[in-house]
């Protein structure tokens, strides 16, 4: 049987033999700087968001700003972001996303050109609509703020509830929500489509809800984001969710010091 490389597989699926080399980041943290663009060439960036919780490069839970993260990179990062987006004359709302190292050296790894399901975290950061703004921005007009505006003030953390086992390798389970009921209060927030007597279906993602919340420091918004959870009611015949995992993930010494990386979930569940 024929073995491919890489440059014959490419010239035989796209026509053209060249290849991208990435280069490998054992020990990395994965951070998305918001980017948002209109048609003028007004290109402005709304800070960074760390995603670095995940498994199999599916993210858990993301925060803001990015914890341990030096401010000369996180200056850089801004200002590399909105160079790059401004250069191919991007427009509506997109994130530049690095892998950064223990030193701090950043690598860019790509732009996801669309808004992110982590967006509420920015939201609840700086007080920017962005869903508002980029509906603006499609529809010709030009974004309501500068970068001058842009402030971000406390810290602010989302956490994925998914109609998932994490005891059985994360097998989805669709079923009923017999209850749900999402927990309220300041600094609380919960997007979701889903309410009491749902039916969760198996042919889409499983993600039922995301839970965000902001507080003035990073430890009050982790205290804050445990609180909510342990009173995020989902019940239901078959249903389990990652609620506990996520309380169990956010109670850990390693997220507390900020020195987990994207492999950390996967090294902790193997333990």
């Amino acid at each position: 049987m024929e073995v491919l490389h890489p440059p014959h597989l490419a010239q035989q699926v796209f026509g053209d033999g060249s290849v991208y080399m990435e280069r490998f980041v054992p020990a990395a943290r994965h951070v998305e700087v918001q980017l948002l663009g209109d048609d003028s060439g007004t290109v402005v960036h709304l800070g960074e968001r760390d995603c670095s919780l995940q498994r199999r490069n599916q993210k858990l839970i993301e925060e803001a700003p990015s914890p341990l993260l030096p401010e000369q990179v996180r200056e850089a990062l801004g200002a590399y972001a909105v160079a790059g987006a401004a250069r191919v004359g991007y427009t509506g709302a997109g994130t530049m996303e690095f892998l950064v190292d223990p030193s701090g050296a950043a690598t860019f790894m790509e732009i996801n050109a669309r808004i992110q399901v982590e967006h509420p975290v920015t939201e609840m950061l700086t007080g920017v609509d962005l869903v508002a703004e980029q509906l603006r921005v499609a529809a010709g007009e030009r974004l309501s703020f500068t970068q001058e505006q842009v402030t971000l003030t406390g810290a602010a953390i989302e956490c994925r509830i998914n109609a998932e086992d994490p005891a059985a390798g994360f097998r989805p389970t669709p079923g009923t929500l017999a209850v749900f009921n999402p927990p309220g209060g300041p600094g609380v927030r919960v997007d979701s489509g889903f309410a009491q007597g749902d039916r969760v279906p198996p042919d889409y993602d499983s993600l039922i809800a995301k839970l965000v919340v902001w507080a003035p420091t990073r430890a009050q918004a982790i205290a804050r984001a445990d609180r909510a959870l342990a009173e995020f009611e989902v019940e239901g015949p078959g249903v389990a969710t990652t609620i506990p995992l996520l309380r169990e993930l956010l109670a850990l010494p390693e997220f507390a010091k900020a020195t987990h990386t994207t492999r950390f979930v996967e090294e902790y569940l193997s333990r």
